[in-house]
């Protein structure tokens, strides 16, 4: 059975261009975009900051290995099949949810090397933040398995989840600045788990550990409910 998933998220092929490519892409024409805005730009820091957005906005993507994996499981023919095996089908989501975090935190791996060796950007604390990703990771996989166990259909996951991450990235300031206000200053930091996963990773890189264990804390809780949900709805759906 894990060689089957195994096999199945990685040859998706597309999907890893696209959540590979295309942040090394837009990672690189933002810094290009910076330095040529900012007379005597910090390359290395504002490739970190924009790495990291991106990473955290392309973890939310991510999660289509998730709903995907779990439409074709149990809301299309498959179904039956499954039904049929003597394995308890509840594997079969742990196996879904499991893969989709393995492969997008991966994937997140590779843009902070990029980041790393491309621009020479440095990321203190290194362990932790690792951790504050892997955690932003497993949050996105199970919103994506609660999406589409309430929804039942791909398409509509993807919206919401589309609808989630760009409404949240405006909300954090992370697409254009905001005014500056206590009102956008709160929303930068505390507004989504987008703005938490990157408000700890931040509180990591400059040293302010009780705002990254804030935005961590945040962010365990908000993993633990979601997961929480998932695991009733998805006793539903398997039986």
């Amino acid at each position: 059975m894990l060689r089957f998933y195994g096999l199945r998220i990685l040859k998706d092929y597309l999907g890893h261009i696209i959540l590979i490519g295309l942040p090394v892409a837009l990672i690189t024409l933002m810094v290009m975009i910076n330095a040529e805005a900012d007379a005597a730009p910090n390359t290395a820091e504002a490739a970190r900051y924009i790495g990291i957005v991106y990473i955290i906005m392309f973890q939310g993507f991510g999660a289509a290995y998730t709903f995907e994996g779990l439409e074709h499981d149990f809301f299309k023919s498959f179904k039956d099949r499954l039904k049929a095996s003597p394995v308890n089908p509840m594997r079969f989501v742990f196996a879904n949810i499991g893969f989709g975090v393995l492969i997008s935190f991966l994937q997140s791996l590779v843009l902070l090397v990029y980041v790393v060796v491309v621009f020479g950007s440095r990321i203190p604390n290194l362990p932790l933040v690792l951790m504050v990703l892997f955690l932003g990771v497993v949050f996105a996989q199970l919103l994506a398995a609660l999406c589409i166990f309430l929804l039942k259909k791909g398409s509509k996951a993807q919206a919401a989840i589309t609808l989630y991450i760009i409404g949240g990235m405006v909300l954090a300031g992370f697409f254009f600045p905001l005014p500056a206000n206590d009102l956008t200053a709160w929303l930068s930091n505390y507004s989504t788990p987008l703005a938490w996963t990157h408000h700890a990773v931040y509180g990591l890189i400059e040293g302010v550990y009780h705002e990254a264990l804030l935005g961590t804390g945040l962010l365990v809780v908000a993993t633990l409910l979601v997961g929480a949900v998932v695991y009733q709805l998805s006793k539903r759906v398997v039986t």
